[in-house]
């Protein structure tokens, strides 16, 4: 069993989707149900959880129990260099005056558990949390010495992991800059990880300040990204939150742009990584002129919207939008409205300046 987990382990490393099975190893080795992988930083938290916990870890976070986890930032404030169980954290009195075991652990079979905190390459900190059921009794010593066995290796796999993670990122940069686009790697706080030349190469238009941070010339600019990043990393991401594009106004000898955010979501692979999101800039060419499916999708427009748009950039006023597009007048202005909020900008005429010439280059 252990030689067999040790090969789990360090294949995980190589293979994320490998980690499921650890997981479940680590729990059914101390007769519990399951385990949670957890890592938070820079405003973008992860997880992966083994299927005996996925209704638990559910429940926990549609309660809100993230909030108010003291059985985790017990461990946080204790973390050491080994697996610690609930009574390394608590007295059975503090247990039964915690919510957290009174209130949602206990209430649903549970209670019991060990868990530890490790930290990474890119001095991110992981948690694994193995939960046992009530009536299984406390996590007792020997399985802590057992798992304290394997934490090294846990260790070294999840610092080998974090390092190839890292290193995937830079790669994807990289490409990126062979393709001529600018773009960079950030944390869900809008810190800067990793970007290319061409990124750098941008400012005034954009600067990267104290501990990495972006910001953009453009006030505009700024309350976008600032709004972006809130959707980007929200616990419950709303409808359309899986990428955002806005406008960067011309500064600095620049041209206007557009700057795409895409989240990093969905894989394993990216428990080990800080990187919440790519973001990549495109410049803006004036003497081109865009198709409504093009500005669709910069600026994830309707497609009403986006023929509204794209009738406005043709020099048309909002009248003959109107009778162009066979609407009302009020409606057209109501689309305009609309345009404006997801593009950031507040005025037509600054997106009308901003997307004037992007030609359809598939036609």
């Amino acid at each position: 069993m252990f030689s067999q987990t040790l090969d789990e382990i360090y294949e995980a490393a190589l293979v994320p989707s490998k980690w499921l099975a650890v997981l479940h190893d680590l729990a059914r080795s101390i007769d519990a149900e399951g385990t949670l992988l957890f890592s938070a930083r820079d405003g973008a938290s992860r997880s992966i959880v083994s299927k005996g916990i996925v209704e638990l870890v559910r429940s926990f976070n549609d309660e809100g129990w993230d909030q108010r986890n003291t059985r985790a930032a017990r461990l946080l404030a204790n973390a050491g260099s080994s697996f610690v169980s609930d009574f390394d954290l608590f007295t059975e009195t503090e247990m039964l005056q915690q919510p957290m075991y009174s209130q949602f652990l206990r209430p649903k079979g549970f209670g019991w558990g060990a868990a530890t905190a490790l930290q990474t390459a890119n001095d991110n900190t992981l948690v694994f949390s193995i939960e046992k059921r009530l009536d299984r009794g406390p996590v007792n010593g020997s399985a802590i010495s057992y798992l304290n066995r394997l934490r090294p290796h846990l260790a070294r796999s999840a610092f080998l992991a974090s390092r190839l993670e890292f290193e995937r990122l830079n790669a994807a940069i990289d490409a990126m800059q062979i393709s001529g686009l600018a773009s960079a790697a950030l944390t869900g706080n809008g810190n800067v990880i990793v970007c290319n030349k061409s990124f750098e190469d941008l400012a005034p238009q954009l600067n990267i300040g104290a501990f990495n941070r972006l910001s953009f010339a453009a006030k505009m600019a700024n309350d976008r990204l600032s709004l972006s990043l809130a959707s980007i990393t929200a616990k419950r991401p709303s409808i359309g939150a899986s990428a955002a594009s806005f406008t960067l106004p011309q500064h600095g000898g620049h041209s206007p742009a557009v700057v795409h955010m895409v989240p990093i979501r969905g894989d394993a692979r990216d428990i080990f990584a800080r990187a919440a999101f790519f973001i990549i800039i495109t410049p803006i060419d004036r003497q081109r002129v865009p198709s409504s499916q093009i500005i669709q999708e910069l600026f994830d427009l309707s497609p009403a919207e986006s023929r509204v748009a794209s009738l406005l950039a043709a020099g048309k006023d909002v009248r003959a939008t109107a009778a162009a597009l066979k609407l009302s007048p009020d409606t057209v202005r109501s689309h305009v409205k609309g345009i404006l909020n997801k593009s950031g900008m507040s005025r037509q005429t600054d997106f009308v300046a901003a997307i004037a010439g992007l030609r359809d280059v598939a036609r």
